[in-house]
């Protein structure tokens, strides 16, 4: 197999990976908790999707699939517009699809064209890179603020299931 094509088979799974852990804690969660602001400098949940979304779109959609898009960074942090637990899972669902769509139709041999995103110079696969890093960091968050609230009660989303995998 081609580097390039395993490449973004890869790229595609770990997105799919990331989108998966941040759906399995979301649907655990209840409207009031999506907003829930541990203090008032912290985020809620329900901002750090926002904040994905259009990060996403800034990056993958706009960035690499070339699509338009207007990104309105600071009102992702400051808008808690209280949208439902449904509404955040049907955002993120449309997300995944977007992000899938243009990893989907990049060509392989326009991985190392340039792009300008946010101010910065990239490469179709530094983009990609850089996104998923990023989702990967607030997937992590998310998650993490999910467990705080819901305790004992939180669903893990995987358990080692031999001792390669670090079952006892």
């Amino acid at each position: 197999m081609d580097v390039r094509t395993e490449f973004l088979n890869q790229c595609s799974l770990r997105f799919s990976h990331a989108f998966a852990r941040i759906l399995k804690a979301l649907r655990q969660l209840d409207d009031g908790q999506l907003w829930h602001r541990p203090s008032p400098s912290s985020n809620s949940i329900g901002i750090l999707l926002q904040h994905l979304e259009g990060n996403l779109n800034q990056w993958i959609y706009a960035g690499v699939g070339g699509k338009a898009f207007r990104r309105e960074r600071e009102a992702e942090f400051t808008r808690e517009n209280g949208a439902t637990r449904d509404q955040a899972l049907a955002m993120l669902h449309g997300l995944e699809a977007r992000v899938r769509e243009v990893i989907a139709n990049v060509p392989e041999e326009s991985l190392l064209d340039p792009r300008r995103i946010q101010g910065f110079d990239e490469s179709i696969m530094s983009a990609l890179m850089a996104a998923l890093t990023h989702l990967e960091l607030h997937a992590g968050q998310i998650i993490y603020m999910t467990k705080l609230m819901l305790r004992d009660k939180y669903v893990v989303a995987w358990k080692p299931a031999n001792p390669e995998q670090g079952k006892a």
